[in-house]
Protein backbone atom coordinates (compact mmCIF):
# COMPACT_ATOMS: atom_id res chain seq x y z
CA UNK A 1 0.00 0.00 0.00
CA UNK A 2 1.05 3.50 -0.78
CA UNK A 3 1.92 6.14 1.92
CA UNK A 4 -0.84 7.58 0.82
CA UNK A 5 -3.39 7.00 -2.32
CA UNK A 6 -5.62 9.88 -3.61
CA UNK A 7 -8.66 8.45 -4.29
CA UNK A 8 -11.67 10.90 -5.72
CA UNK A 9 -11.58 14.55 -6.15
CA UNK A 10 -15.56 15.79 -6.13
CA UNK A 11 -15.94 19.82 -6.92
CA UNK A 12 -19.70 20.67 -6.36
CA UNK A 13 -20.44 24.27 -7.28
CA UNK A 14 -22.75 26.63 -4.60
CA UNK A 15 -23.43 29.96 -4.01
CA UNK A 16 -21.90 31.86 -1.23
CA UNK A 17 -24.48 34.03 0.72
CA UNK A 18 -22.08 35.78 2.21
CA UNK A 19 -21.55 39.42 0.91
CA UNK A 20 -17.73 41.07 1.88
CA UNK A 21 -18.37 44.79 1.49
CA UNK A 22 -19.26 45.66 -2.00
CA UNK A 23 -18.44 42.92 -3.61
CA UNK A 24 -21.68 40.94 -5.08
CA UNK A 25 -22.01 36.74 -4.10
CA UNK A 26 -18.92 34.71 -5.03
CA UNK A 27 -19.26 31.13 -6.26
CA UNK A 28 -17.21 28.74 -3.83
CA UNK A 29 -16.34 25.00 -4.59
CA UNK A 30 -17.03 22.16 -1.92
CA UNK A 31 -14.06 19.84 -2.48
CA UNK A 32 -13.89 16.22 -1.02
CA UNK A 33 -11.06 13.99 -1.14
CA UNK A 34 -10.14 10.51 -0.21
CA UNK A 35 -6.89 8.97 1.47
CA UNK A 36 -5.77 5.94 2.59
CA UNK A 37 -3.34 5.61 5.25
CA UNK A 38 -2.12 2.48 7.41
CA UNK A 39 -0.69 4.69 10.27
CA UNK A 40 -1.06 8.18 12.48
CA UNK A 41 2.58 8.66 11.01
CA UNK A 42 2.10 8.33 7.30
CA UNK A 43 -1.02 10.63 7.63
CA UNK A 44 1.06 13.32 9.70
CA UNK A 45 3.71 13.01 6.95
CA UNK A 46 1.67 13.74 4.31
CA UNK A 47 1.51 17.39 6.53
CA UNK A 48 -1.66 16.61 7.83
CA UNK A 49 -2.34 18.41 11.34
CA UNK A 50 -1.30 15.59 13.90
CA UNK A 51 -4.67 16.20 15.45
CA UNK A 52 -6.41 15.11 12.72
CA UNK A 53 -4.27 12.07 11.98
CA UNK A 54 -4.55 10.80 15.35
CA UNK A 55 -8.66 11.45 15.96
CA UNK A 56 -9.37 9.61 12.35
CA UNK A 57 -7.12 7.20 13.27
CA UNK A 58 -8.64 6.84 16.52
CA UNK A 59 -12.88 6.83 15.07
CA UNK A 60 -11.76 4.53 12.62
CA UNK A 61 -10.73 1.92 15.37
CA UNK A 62 -14.10 2.54 17.05
CA UNK A 63 -15.77 2.09 14.36
CA UNK A 64 -14.38 -1.40 13.63
CA UNK A 65 -14.89 -2.11 16.94
CA UNK A 66 -18.72 -1.22 16.07
CA UNK A 67 -19.45 -2.66 12.47
CA UNK A 68 -16.53 -5.10 11.76
CA UNK A 69 -18.20 -8.57 10.82
CA UNK A 70 -18.13 -10.96 13.43
CA UNK A 71 -17.81 -14.77 12.87
CA UNK A 72 -17.96 -17.97 14.62
CA UNK A 73 -15.58 -19.94 12.52
CA UNK A 74 -12.20 -18.96 11.44
CA UNK A 75 -12.68 -20.23 7.91
CA UNK A 76 -15.86 -17.93 7.19
CA UNK A 77 -14.18 -14.89 8.22
CA UNK A 78 -11.23 -15.61 5.75
CA UNK A 79 -13.56 -16.67 3.01
CA UNK A 80 -14.95 -13.04 3.23
CA UNK A 81 -11.34 -11.46 3.69
CA UNK A 82 -8.32 -12.85 3.43
CA UNK A 83 -6.23 -16.01 4.48
CA UNK A 84 -4.75 -15.55 7.90
CA UNK A 85 -6.17 -12.26 8.29
CA UNK A 86 -8.19 -12.82 11.10
CA UNK A 87 -8.24 -12.04 14.87
CA UNK A 88 -10.13 -13.13 18.12
CA UNK A 89 -11.90 -10.78 19.68
CA UNK A 90 -12.46 -10.84 23.72
CA UNK A 91 -15.14 -13.00 23.29
CA UNK A 92 -13.27 -15.63 21.09
CA UNK A 93 -15.21 -14.62 17.98
CA UNK A 94 -13.45 -13.96 14.54
CA UNK A 95 -13.20 -10.87 13.10
CA UNK A 96 -11.13 -8.93 10.35
CA UNK A 97 -7.67 -7.08 11.52
CA UNK A 98 -7.90 -3.43 10.15
CA UNK A 99 -5.03 -2.70 7.30
CA UNK A 100 -5.68 1.49 7.86
CA UNK A 101 -7.77 4.03 7.68
CA UNK A 102 -9.36 5.91 5.29
CA UNK A 103 -9.91 9.62 5.63
CA UNK A 104 -12.39 11.96 3.96
CA UNK A 105 -11.63 15.42 3.76
CA UNK A 106 -14.10 18.41 2.42
CA UNK A 107 -14.01 22.08 2.51
CA UNK A 108 -15.14 25.31 0.88
CA UNK A 109 -12.31 26.94 -1.76
CA UNK A 110 -13.55 30.31 -2.88
CA UNK A 111 -13.41 31.60 -6.29
CA UNK A 112 -10.48 33.50 -5.74
CA UNK A 113 -8.55 30.31 -4.66
CA UNK A 114 -9.85 28.27 -7.23
CA UNK A 115 -8.45 30.79 -10.00
CA UNK A 116 -5.31 31.01 -8.47
CA UNK A 117 -4.58 27.03 -8.38
CA UNK A 118 -5.73 26.44 -11.74
CA UNK A 119 -3.35 29.77 -13.18
CA UNK A 120 -0.70 28.11 -11.11
CA UNK A 121 -1.24 24.70 -12.14
CA UNK A 122 -0.97 25.83 -16.13
CA UNK A 123 1.67 27.84 -15.36
CA UNK A 124 4.12 25.39 -13.36
CA UNK A 125 2.32 22.15 -14.91
CA UNK A 126 1.72 21.11 -11.37
CA UNK A 127 -1.75 18.70 -10.56
CA UNK A 128 -4.72 20.96 -9.83
CA UNK A 129 -5.64 18.26 -7.71
CA UNK A 130 -2.23 18.67 -5.73
CA UNK A 131 -2.64 22.20 -5.38
CA UNK A 132 -6.40 21.45 -4.05
CA UNK A 133 -5.15 18.83 -1.78
CA UNK A 134 -2.94 21.25 -0.35
CA UNK A 135 -6.00 23.86 0.02
CA UNK A 136 -7.96 21.30 1.72
CA UNK A 137 -5.04 20.83 4.25
CA UNK A 138 -4.76 24.19 4.59
CA UNK A 139 -7.78 24.95 6.07
CA UNK A 140 -8.13 21.86 8.39
CA UNK A 141 -4.44 23.39 9.47
CA UNK A 142 -6.70 26.67 10.04
CA UNK A 143 -9.65 25.28 12.28
CA UNK A 144 -12.31 25.20 8.82
CA UNK A 145 -12.60 22.06 6.59
CA UNK A 146 -14.62 18.46 7.65
CA UNK A 147 -13.23 15.16 7.91
CA UNK A 148 -14.53 12.01 8.26
CA UNK A 149 -12.62 8.74 8.72
CA UNK A 150 -13.46 4.53 8.28
CA UNK A 151 -11.42 1.03 8.56
CA UNK A 152 -10.28 -0.63 5.67
CA UNK A 153 -9.61 -4.36 5.10
CA UNK A 154 -8.00 -6.53 3.02
CA UNK A 155 -10.26 -8.59 0.63
CA UNK A 156 -10.13 -10.37 -3.02
CA UNK A 157 -11.66 -8.65 -5.43
CA UNK A 158 -13.89 -10.22 -8.42
CA UNK A 159 -10.71 -10.88 -10.34
CA UNK A 160 -9.06 -12.99 -7.42
CA UNK A 161 -6.35 -10.55 -6.47
CA UNK A 162 -6.20 -8.69 -3.01
CA UNK A 163 -7.53 -5.76 -2.72
CA UNK A 164 -8.26 -2.57 0.49
CA UNK A 165 -11.69 -0.88 0.99
CA UNK A 166 -14.31 -0.15 3.26
CA UNK A 167 -16.91 -1.86 4.42
CA UNK A 168 -19.16 0.96 2.90
CA UNK A 169 -18.03 0.51 -0.51
CA UNK A 170 -18.20 -3.40 -0.33
CA UNK A 171 -21.59 -3.50 0.89
CA UNK A 172 -22.23 -0.73 -2.49
CA UNK A 173 -20.85 -3.39 -4.67
CA UNK A 174 -22.94 -6.28 -3.21
CA UNK A 175 -20.95 -7.90 -0.61
CA UNK A 176 -23.54 -9.14 2.86
CA UNK A 177 -21.34 -11.19 4.51
CA UNK A 178 -23.94 -13.77 5.13
CA UNK A 179 -22.19 -15.68 7.28
CA UNK A 180 -21.50 -13.06 9.95
CA UNK A 181 -22.87 -13.28 13.38
CA UNK A 182 -24.36 -9.48 12.05
CA UNK A 183 -26.31 -11.53 8.99
CA UNK A 184 -27.41 -14.50 10.34
CA UNK A 185 -29.30 -13.04 13.93
CA UNK A 186 -31.14 -10.58 11.28
CA UNK A 187 -29.50 -7.44 11.52
CA UNK A 188 -27.81 -7.50 8.97
CA UNK A 189 -25.66 -4.77 7.09
CA UNK A 190 -26.24 -1.34 5.26
CA UNK A 191 -23.83 1.54 3.80
CA UNK A 192 -22.48 3.46 7.41
CA UNK A 193 -19.74 6.09 7.47
CA UNK A 194 -18.83 7.84 10.38
CA UNK A 195 -19.96 11.05 11.72
CA UNK A 196 -18.04 14.05 10.03
CA UNK A 197 -16.37 15.59 12.09
CA UNK A 198 -15.27 19.44 12.25
CA UNK A 199 -11.46 20.43 12.15
CA UNK A 200 -12.07 22.84 14.91
CA UNK A 201 -14.10 20.41 17.52
CA UNK A 202 -11.42 17.94 17.18
CA UNK A 203 -8.70 20.64 18.24
CA UNK A 204 -11.05 21.53 21.03
CA UNK A 205 -11.11 18.36 22.67
CA UNK A 206 -7.08 18.03 21.82
CA UNK A 207 -6.99 14.87 19.74
CA UNK A 208 -5.67 11.41 20.53
CA UNK A 209 -1.82 12.30 19.65
CA UNK A 210 -0.60 11.12 23.50
CA UNK A 211 -2.51 7.92 23.29
CA UNK A 212 0.09 5.29 22.55
CA UNK A 213 -2.69 3.39 20.72
CA UNK A 214 -2.48 5.95 17.82
CA UNK A 215 1.12 5.97 17.14
CA UNK A 216 1.26 2.34 16.75
CA UNK A 217 -0.64 1.74 13.50
CA UNK A 218 -2.75 -1.17 12.57
CA UNK A 219 -1.97 -4.87 13.49
CA UNK A 220 -0.15 -4.41 16.55
CA UNK A 221 -1.83 -6.57 18.53
CA UNK A 222 -3.21 -10.27 18.01
CA UNK A 223 -6.65 -9.73 19.52
CA UNK A 224 -9.12 -6.67 19.52
CA UNK A 225 -11.72 -5.27 21.87
CA UNK A 226 -15.13 -6.70 20.89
Amino acid sequence: MKRSSYVQLSLATSISLAIAGCEGPQDTYNIEQKFRFQSVQECVNQKFPVDVCSDAYMTALAEHRRVAPVYDRQADCEADFVPGYCQTDSAGRYVPQPGGFELTASGAVSQAQMDSARAQAAASGSSLDGLLMGLLIGNLMSGGGRYYSEPVYRHRDGRGTFSTSTLGRRIEQGASFPNSQQSRYGQGYSRTTSKPISTSAATSRGGFGSQSSARSGWGGSSSVGG
